[in-house]
């Protein structure tokens, strides 16, 4: 199935090489799962300079099968925000993965009857 990829830029102009970044990195996160329904990433610069130099924002929004998970990180760079935005998804849907396949195991381990020796 192909997902949804929406991407937009505030208080920037998105570049080429960031939405192909982003388009790789989303690919990858689907590789092999094929969960991912919808993708939203928001590339936005800072104007308040409370941060110090980390004027860069990068924030993904997933929705899967099951779930909808978000990441978000703040750094010097777009590449940066990106790069670390895209780790953290990873984290999540990894663990989130690993859990629903627990759940599926445990679910289909419920449903087959035990078989029994038969008895002598």
């Amino acid at each position: 199935r192909n997902m949804d990829i929406r991407t937009e830029s505030r208080n920037l102009k998105m570049t080429p090489r960031w939405q192909d970044e982003i388009e790789v990195r989303l690919h990858d996160l689907q590789e092999g799962h094929g969960d991912i329904i919808h993708a939203r990433v928001t590339l936005e610069k800072n104007r308040h300079h409370k941060k110090g130099p980390k004027i860069a924002s990068a924030r993904l929004v997933c929705n899967v099968n099951g779930g909808t998970f978000t990441a978000s990180k703040t750094e010097k760079t777009f590449e940066e925000a990106i790069r670390a935005t895209f780790h953290a998804m990873e984290e999540e849907l990894r663990s989130f993965r690993e859990k629903r396949k627990q759940k599926a195991r445990t679910e289909s381990a419920r449903r087959v009857p035990l078989k029994r020796p038969p008895s002598e």
